[in-house]
């Protein structure tokens, strides 16, 4: 893994920690991580079982970050992270103990009429389903998970790492270490707002854009996105992927969640909904067919999945006084699998190191 000895503080004045210790009560932790998505709360339950006290900080309403389920009246969509497949032994095993318990089950074994044979995983309710199992797991292990509150600030202040939070909405937290797991350029800022160092190698890591368009229709859908209710698209201009929840089997009600082009997305971020809806209102049609559209509502990922992924399953910005890792689905492969394997390494590497 990639090591960075260096611990400059700069900014105007006096330096971070000394701002930060003037007159600061904070609570210490052993760990700290910053993100409650698969990275953070994978991290988060290993080390908690390994007797460690950990702190979870997030600043969503509920856990599991890009493994996102909406509801819209009776309808269930996921519209972050569809479905996962798995590759390497130590995520099958974790799938297995989750099928086990009735948490995941196959959704498919390929998107198109002709089945390809390699399963592609749903979990129970939507993918949020996961993200809360091992949310509960974390906690019964002893790990504490805040919500709605964003970190502004990490600074070394020379015998810990703290964590300052937008507007003072709760007092600093310190750790022995820290575990960054939300998108890299939002850790980057947090850094770079405590006067921590920032490995070059971690400002190399880009995203793309998505915009998920949420569809509850009037009528069934049924057979028009196949089998599996669905379909990953990878010459079409408009949409990468198209999912019908009712067919997926989490939504009583049909309810399609489109995934636009990474570059169509890019270039319509900044319309409003409502223009959006109404540029993509054709396209959307050529799934739908007649079915009409009862409720619809458009969700923007910024950082929906890594364009530049570091080859390692995380960057240890050790240097300063503790150590703090850089870690989630940009490291060492993507989706969800990469974001399980990023948060599995980074809590061995803080239990061994």
């Amino acid at each position: 893994m990639e090591r960075y000895g260096f611990c400059a503080h700069f900014g105007v004045g006096r330096p971070p920690q000394a701002r930060y210790r003037a007159g600061v009560e904070a609570r210490a932790h052993d760990i700290l991580i910053v993100g409650a998505g698969m990275t953070g709360l994978t991290a988060a339950l290993a080390l908690a079982e390994a007797g460690r006290s950990v702190l979870v900080v997030d600043k969503g309403r509920g856990v599991g970050g890009r493994m996102a389920t909406r509801r819209i009246g009776v309808a269930t969509l996921d519209h972050g992270a569809q479905f996962f497949t798995v590759r390497s032994e130590e995520f099958r095993r974790a799938v297995e103990w989750w099928a086990a318990d009735g948490i995941v089950s196959v959704w498919t074994n390929g998107f198109g009429d002709h089945p390809d044979g390699h399963p592609r995983y749903r979990a129970a309710g939507g993918m949020a389903g996961l993200a809360k199992h091992l949310a509960s797991a974390a906690r019964r292990a002893g790990a504490e998970i805040v919500m709605n509150q964003r970190v502004d600030s990490l600074i070394d202040t020379g015998d810990a790492i703290a964590a300052t939070y937008a507007a003072g909405s709760r007092p600093p937290d310190e750790a022995a270490a820290a575990v960054l797991t939300s998108p890299v350029p939002q850790s980057i800022d947090m850094l770079e707002s405590g006067g921590s160092p920032v490995p070059e190698a971690a400002r190399a890591i880009s995203y793309d854009p998505v915009i998920a368009l949420l569809a509850v229709t009037d009528g069934g859908i049924d057979g028009r996105l196949g089998p599996a209710g669905a379909r990953q698209l990878s010459s079409d201009p408009t949409f990468t992927f198209v999912a019908d929840n009712r067919t997926k089997g989490i939504s009583d009600r049909s309810a399609v969640t489109f995934h636009v082009d990474p570059g169509l997305s890019s270039s319509m971020w900044q319309l409003p909904d409502v223009e959006i809806r109404s540029r993509l209102e054709p396209e959307i049609g050529r799934f739908l067919g007649p079915v009409g559209v009862r409720e619809f509502q458009v969700k923007k990922w910024r950082y929906a999945a890594p364009r530049q992924i570091h080859p390692d399953r995380y960057i240890d910005v050790r240097g300063c006084s503790r150590p703090v890792l850089l870690a989630g689905d940009a490291f060492g492969g993507a989706k969800v699998e990469g974001a399980f394997l990023s948060g599995r390494a980074s809590a061995a590497a803080l239990v061994t190191g």
